[in-house]
């Protein structure tokens, strides 16, 4: 059945609702400050006290969707407070367009009952705001009788590198690259229709991703087949405009190993979960849900990829969602340690973009050429000049020549 793209909600929108809502109270406000190789979404500074902020939002103000979010911005935080030079306490703060009274509290039970030591707060488009933390409490605030203003959530054209587009346009772009490099469906593409076949995702959500492609002259649909032109700028659009969207969470090696033994242990997890449970199923009344997908990514992908530049950078797991018992299974905790990290885990909020589009290298689920390409773009680990060795080496057929 064909993925249906629903759309997120703007997390960058509620982020700007965070800002707003301290520098009201009088705080002082940084907005993605650099933590060693990690950045965080705020800090903010009210002279005694000091908060790394992560910001995780849904469509939905429902307990199952907010609950894992408030997990995710509470390790975020928790790792990013841990590398920045100054002395700042973590906030994980969550967000949807309305979030019930009784979903705050019981996200309230949870954080004191799981991370007590954790700030949190919750907030949502209606103008709900509810923080638990040291000289936090005066940011509160009961929603608004009035309706959203429209200033607070602009209309937005669509997402042009949502995640079921960027997995598109993966397929677009990447019939050009051999398969070692990125796994797509080969055939060249004849239109909408046939993008949403081979894609495996709505008639509807092909329609509009070759629609605003056309529109914005990214596409040629004149010949037999989708052309992309200008691809040097689409390229260059598409790693900026996902340049924020990730967060990496530092984890340790329970047993000390070496990165060829941990891919090893990734490799018989990965072969395990396609064999064992490829889809959803009920076992005893319980929906089990599919093992979590995984793949390497950023500089370690680049080295099995053959185009490794960069040496000396802990790799990266892009991992489906932050799982204790696949951690566990992998060897690795993301408890609190001083130790440097052996490892980051990257969960990915482009999904279907980056696990669709892996390849096996050995049984190895690694990230493909492209998403690595995006990754490093601009990343503070000398990323650009990595990214700039996958250009010269691979990518430059679609650049053409630099203006």
């Amino acid at each position: 059945m064909p993925v249906v793209d629903r759309g997120v909600l703007p997390g960058a929108e509620f982020e700007s609702i965070v800002s707003e809502t301290f520098r009201k109270a009088g705080w002082r406000v940084r907005r993605h400050p650099a933590a060693g190789d990690m950045r965080a979404d705020l800090v903010v500074d009210g002279g005694s006290r000091k908060y790394i902020v992560q910001v995780k939002s849904a469509s939905e103000g429902r307990r199952d969707r907010l609950t894992p979010l408030l997990s995710q911005a509470i390790l975020e935080a928790q790792a990013v407070a841990r590398q920045f030079p100054e002395r700042a306490a973590p906030l994980a703060v969550v967000a949807a367009r309305r979030v019930p009274a009784t979903v705050a509290d019981h996200i309230k039970r949870f954080a004191k009952r799981h991370a007590p030591d954790v700030a949190v707060g919750i907030i949502d488009a209606e103008g709900f705001r509810s923080f638990v933390g040291p000289g936090l409490e005066a940011l509160d605030a009961k929603p608004s009788s009035r309706a959203t203003r429209p200033m607070a959530f602009p209309q937005h054209l669509p997402n042009l590198f949502s995640d079921l587009n960027q997995w598109m346009l993966k397929i677009l772009v990447g019939q050009h690259l051999p398969a070692t490099l990125i796994s797509i469906p080969r055939d060249q593409i004849r239109n909408a229709s046939h993008l949403a076949e081979v894609a495996n995702v709505s008639a509807m959500s092909a329609s509009r991703f070759v629609n605003q492609l056309a529109n914005e002259g990214f596409l040629d649909q004149h010949g037999e087949h989708l052309q992309i032109v200008r691809a040097d700028e689409l390229l260059e659009r598409w790693a900026s405009a996902t340049r924020k969207m990730s967060r990496d969470v530092p984890a340790h090696l329970i047993i000390k190993r070496d990165e060829k033994q941990l891919f090893a242990s990734v490799a018989q997890y990965a072969a395990e979960s396609r064999a064992e449970l490829p889809k959803s199923r009920v076992l005893s009344g319980r929906i089990l849900k599919p093992q979590a997908r995984c793949c390497v990514g950023l500089f370690a992908a680049a080295d099995v990829l053959g185009v490794g530049f960069v040496r000396g950078v802990p790799p990266h797991l892009y991992l489906e969602r932050l799982d204790v018992d696949v951690l566990r299974k992998l060897g690795l905790s993301v408890e609190d340690s001083d130790r440097r990290a052996d490892i980051h885990i990257r969960v990915p909020p482009n999904k279907e973009a980056v696990f669709r589009a892996a390849v096996l290298h050995d049984r190895l689920p690694v990230s493909d050429l492209l998403q690595v390409w995006i990754d490093t773009f601009d990343h503070p680990a000398r990323g650009r000049e990595q990214a700039d060795e996958i250009r010269r080496r691979v990518l430059k057929p679609l650049f053409g020549k630099r203006r």
